[in-house]
């Protein structure tokens, strides 16, 4: 689709001129050992939902989306260690199992039980292993397009995929691209290539299997980044998951279709069926 009616296409969808700053958000600052995670928080309710974002973001990645949630649950919005204001004091990303651990910190000291657990790209990477060592912790499980499945390494894979994601084709709703910018140029090429080199030598097939909460995968329709068949195949690796595809976006599903998004994930949390 050429970029003018992408973005027109996009323009009609309700809820992407929701902005970070409008929202009414509750701040705050945890301190777990070398770390230190900012986070916010939106909503009362009973149930609470952790959204993750991906690599080299921020919380601001679900400013679309926390208006609808924060309507039935307490939802958290933290930056994920390295990246947005959660900076590490020795300035390095370490290891992909270390992060999840130290998440899992934040969520006992953010909450009193287990958490509704959404997350993104790299989020959902961790997310995986979070809910594999601790699955004490949670409760239900929402993967959105996640890394974890390698992809070749290959100079023709390489090639491949950098003309695959070449901006602005593949990068969905271009008004969001200011905020995407942002907050690369906030990560710094340092934090963003350890986080990346980290979670390219990291495989989470292994530990699919073993993940026994109720697990609903949602995915991009058109994401190059992770393309929907590493979503198909977590599905079948994954005990009694389910599979939404969400059509016409890519790599930010609840970014480019917050609507359709929303009304997936509420559906899911709430146990009705959603995808297949």
């Amino acid at each position: 689709m050429p970029l003018r009616s992408l973005s027109s296409a996009i323009r009609s969808r309700p809820g992407r001129h929701v902005r970070w700053r409008d929202l009414e958000l509750r701040t705050h600052r945890t301190d777990l050992g070398a770390y230190r995670i900012h986070w916010a928080e939106a909503g009362a309710g009973e149930e609470c939902v952790a959204l993750l974002h991906g690599l080299s973001g921020s919380a601001r990645w679900w400013s679309r989306n926390v208006q609808a949630l924060a309507a039935r649950y307490r939802v958290l919005l933290p930056d994920v260690v390295g990246f947005g204001r959660s900076r590490v004091r020795r300035h390095t990303f370490t290891r992909v199992p270390e992060i999840a651990d130290v998440l899992a910190q934040w969520l006992d000291a953010a909450t009193d039980g287990p958490v509704n657990l959404v997350g993104h790209s790299l989020g959902g990477h961790l997310s995986i292993h979070l809910t594999a060592r601790h699955p004490e912790r949670v409760r239900r499980l929402a993967l959105v397009d996640a890394t974890g499945i390698p992809r070749p390494l290959t100079p023709r894979h390489v090639m491949r995929f950098a003309y695959d994601v070449a901006p602005p084709r593949r990068w969905g709703d271009p008004t969001f691209l200011p905020v995407i910018v942002g907050d690369v140029i906030s990560a710094g090429p340092f934090s963003t290539l350890r986080a990346l080199r980290s979670l390219l030598w990291d495989d989470v097939r292994p530990l699919l299997s073993g993940i026994t909460v109720p697990t609903l995968l949602v995915w991009g329709e058109h994401d190059a980044f992770v393309p929907v068949e590493h979503g198909a195949a977590m599905r079948q690796a994954i005990p009694h998951a389910r599979l939404l595809v969400l059509k016409g976006t890519y790599h930010n599903p609840m970014v480019d279709d917050p609507a359709a998004f929303n009304a997936g994930l509420l559906a899911f949390l709430a146990g009705e069926e959603a995808g297949e």
